[in-house]
């Protein structure tokens, strides 16, 4: 938002930007951002759309990088105690984050 903030008169439309950011992304983090919103971002209208990635902006920046990179990689772990084979078991920081985001969407 600062770079929009910085130059006001690029040009570009909201649904243009929001196309732009959400293309570019690979598709675990879509699957990410899609999962934390609820519904598919790209049926939003453009300012609801900008707003969340405002959102996700904003709380993720106090998310761990190392767990950021575990996301959509998950490795199986069969020493994990009653791991059945195709189960994953989630770190529980990963879990905890996963509450939290559950529940801030049925608050708002």
């Amino acid at each position: 938002m600062e770079a929009l903030n910085a130059c006001p008169h690029h040009g570009f439309d909201t649904w243009l930007l929001v196309s732009y950011f959400y293309d570019g992304m690979s598709s675990s983090m879509k699957q990410l951002l899609e999962t934390m919103c609820g519904e598919d971002l790209m049926s939003k209208n453009p300012e609801e759309a900008m707003d969340f990635l405002s959102y996700v902006a904003e709380v993720s920046r106090g998310w761990d990088e190392s767990n950021a990179k575990e996301v959509g990689r998950m490795k199986s772990q069969p020493n994990a105690p009653n791991a059945k084979v195709g189960m994953y078991t989630l770190n529980e920081d990963i879990d905890m984050k996963a509450k939290v985001a559950a529940m801030a969407r049925r608050l708002e």
